[in-house]
């Protein structure tokens, strides 16, 4: 319980770090840490990128040098935040956030400690950033879908109803599928990118493009099965998870809309037995249109 946390100030800072909707401040906090999610993701992709092959070690040595004092920061913040008992601190240094959070900043320093460029190493620490990633989900906890009003008891209503009040759910499932998209792809990238010439000092099965990208799609919406497969076991066993959220990207909106569908269906059927007169919004048959495509959309 937030209220238990003694002192005030302690309760402020895990409120303001934890609790994003706890105030303006604590919404602008959450905000600013996942732009710098994204950000940071988006260097570690630019990094294997053939184009950028050419950039200087030193630029990205500087970003990141910029960015892990800020997650280091925030790391200890939190620490403190979840300070208010040894229990409770061991909790949240055990758990999966708290273990993404470290691994998030321990590359960067295992470079500073070892003297050396994890980026060219044969086993490269600055993967573990890209889960952090993961920590996005946070944002979608305690979303509430509220019904605003009832329309007339036609299918075409009920159906455009049901994919209304499934928006945050589909949004939701698209946001997982981008996230999965970028990480399984640099998963695969490291693990298929061959053998390192110590001559050119650079791996010379791959070409550093996302090139990975298109089979990711093709595998999670079960399209061109093995037209594209991986050359080792690694990347093979990698792709097992992909294959199986594939399938549940299928499933999963299936049952979402079956059940606001059977949802919103009953209510209207039910107001409609009882003599309830429903509030009639008009649309005109372009904002319907527009409406039911951005609906589509979503999925």
């Amino acid at each position: 319980d937030v209220r238990s946390i003694r002192p005030l100030w302690k309760r402020t800072l895990h409120e303001l770090l934890e609790h994003a909707t706890s105030s303006q401040s604590a919404f602008i906090v959450h905000l600013l840490t996942t732009t710098l999610i994204l950000f940071s993701a988006v260097i570690t992709v630019l990094e294997t990128v053939t184009l950028f092959r050419s950039t200087s070690p030193g630029v990205w040595f500087g970003i990141e040098t910029i960015l892990v004092p800020l997650f280091t920061v925030e790391y200890i913040s939190r620490a403190i935040a979840w300070s208010s008992s040894w229990g409770t601190l061991f909790s949240w240094f055990t758990s999966f956030f708290g273990i993404i959070n470290l691994l998030a900043i321990l590359p960067y320093y295992i470079e500073i400690a070892l003297l050396v460029d994890t980026l060219s190493a044969n086993f490269r620490f600055s993967i573990l950033r890209t889960f952090r990633l993961l920590r996005i989900f946070r944002s979608f906890r305690g979303n509430t879908i509220v019904l605003e009003c009832f329309y007339q008891t036609i299918t075409i209503e009920v159906m455009y109803l049901s994919l209304k009040r499934s928006k945050h759910a589909l949004l939701a499932l698209r946001f997982c599928v981008v996230m999965f998209l970028i990480v399984f792809s640099t998963l695969l990238y490291f693990a298929e990118r061959g053998y390192r010439d110590p001559i050119l000092q650079a791996f010379m099965d791959v070409d550093g493009n996302p090139s990975h990208f298109p089979y990711h799609p093709s595998s999670q919406t079960t399209v061109r099965y093995d037209e594209i497969t991986p050359r080792f076991i690694l990347g093979r066993l990698i792709i097992i998870p992909l294959r199986v959220f594939g399938l549940l990207l299928i499933a999963l909106p299936s049952f979402v809309l079956q059940r606001k569908f059977s949802i919103v269906r009953e209510m209207m059927d039910g107001n409609h037995d009882k003599g309830v007169v429903c509030r009639f919004v008009s649309f005109s048959l372009m904002s319907l249109n527009v409406s039911v495509f951005s609906c589509f959309a979503a999925t």
